[in-house]
């Protein structure tokens, strides 16, 4: 049983609803003490669902034709896919860091083990803030999310390509005939 279809639905609503996020940048909203939380949560569980899409994509391979030209799409959602996955998994870690961060985590955690403050690991732990704040705070964070989303709607277009064929979506079609002459 295929249960690729059903799977990748869900991290791909989740991350496209998180990249539409990122570019909103009403300050009125932004502003808001839960924005960052709510795009974090929405970035994590779709960055943890398109794990499963991945991997139920490997299993849903035996149910590809043995055709050579199904098979160099397939390649190329692969490819995508994974894509996709390295993208919103660096961002996910970026947030996941800021999140932790915000809640005092490793200093609670320090504390607890008896960690002098301003040892080597408060050291690493602030490199790592630094850098999820640049990866998350500044415009990069626009280009990842617009590189994501890109990424996903790639992938969701060569994968109907192999279940309804090239000229199923006309979009898509041309991209079939630019990707595979």
């Amino acid at each position: 049983m295929n249960i690729h279809p059903v799977v990748v639905h869900f991290p791909v609503a989740l991350l496209t609803v998180y990249a539409l996020m990122e570019l909103i940048r009403w300050r009125k909203l932004t502003g808001k003490p839960y924005w960052f939380y709510v795009k974090a949560l929405f970035l994590m569980l779709g960055g943890l669902g398109s794990l499963v899409a991945v991997k139920t994509g490997e299993l849903a391979v035996k149910f590809i034709q043995d055709d050579e030209s199904l098979r160099l799409v397939l390649q190329a959602h692969e490819k995508f896919a994974k894509l996709s996955v390295v993208i919103f998994g660096v961002l996910s870690i970026g947030y996941l860091i800021l999140w932790l961060n915000r809640e005092n985590v490793i200093g609670r955690i320090l504390t607890a083990v008896k960690i002098a403050p301003g040892g080597f690991v408060e050291k690493v732990w602030a490199v790592l803030v630094k850098l999820a704040r640049f990866l998350t705070e500044t415009r990069l964070v626009i280009l990842l999310a617009l590189a994501g989303l890109a990424a996903i709607t790639i992938t969701g277009g060569l994968g109907g390509i192999m279940v309804y064929g090239p000229n199923a979506d006309p979009f898509f079609g041309l991209i079939y005939k630019l990707l595979f002459p």
